[in-house]
């Protein structure tokens, strides 16, 4: 009997043993899936924080990217308009002259290349016109542009060439009086010529007012639309 109960006590205490043993071993094992969740958990927020910490450098690289085209097409607006105010200036500038300056009216040489100098002025004024029209998008500005050129090609253009055209015929016919052997012939020839000359000038400087005169409401309208364009464009 005794024997009996000691084996009972026996099997009690290793039931209880095993029951206990196998909680705990139970819990261990819960906590150690739990650390590895956790440790999963903070591997993928890891991994996400770095992913938005990329994407955000990304982001902010292609803003600041973005700026710097705007500030630059600012920029560049500014610069076109300013390049093609001074073109056209210099243009009209150059045809509105009292006479054309820097020039030996009785060099015939001289006289072409000064009628060069206005087909490239103008060329300059082209070309600056389609930078303009590259960076700026506004109808009204390019209107007024498109307005003033025409009125000036239509005003002031034909004079200046015309004039000196006829500088050029008027050298030559004074040369064609050194074949002259008539004395008295060749004075009054060469003073009949000189008072053309005269008349071809005062007719010239006419025409060149009258030219001027016309385009001044397109230039007016021009400038202070292109004024207020100019002050409304953002400095960066």
């Amino acid at each position: 009997m005794d024997t009996e109960i000691i084996l009972d006590i026996i099997l009690v205490f290793i039931g209880l043993y095993l029951a206990l043993f196998k909680s705990y071993f139970h819990e261990k094992g819960k906590n150690i899936a739990t650390s590895e969740d956790v440790e999963k958990l903070t591997l993928k927020v890891e991994s996400v924080k770095q992913q938005f910490i990329e994407k955000n450098a990304n982001l902010k690289a292609k803003l600041d990217l973005l700026t710097n085209l705007q500030i630059s097409h600012k920029n560049d607006q500014r610069t076109a308009i300013i390049d093609f105010h001074n073109k056209l200036g210099s243009w009209i500038g150059l045809l509105t002259e009292s006479t054309p300056s820097l020039v030996d009216n009785y060099d015939n040489t001289e006289i072409q290349n000064k009628i060069y100098s206005y087909d490239f002025a103008y060329r300059e004024v082209l070309n600056a016109q389609s930078i303009l029209e590259l960076f700026i998008d506004d109808k009204k500005l390019i209107e007024l542009v498109h307005n003033l050129k025409v009125e000036s090609i239509k005003n002031l253009t034909p004079h200046p060439t015309k004039y000196l055209l006829y500088l050029k015929h008027n050298n030559f016919e004074i040369g064609q009086l050194d074949q002259e052997n008539n004395l008295n012939v060749k004075n009054e020839k060469h003073k009949d010529l000189i008072d053309k000359r005269k008349g071809l000038h005062v007719e010239y400087s006419e025409k060149m007012i009258k030219g001027f005169e016309a385009i001044i409401p397109y230039k007016k309208e021009y400038l202070n639309y292109t004024r207020k364009y100019f002050s409304e464009i953002p400095i960066e």
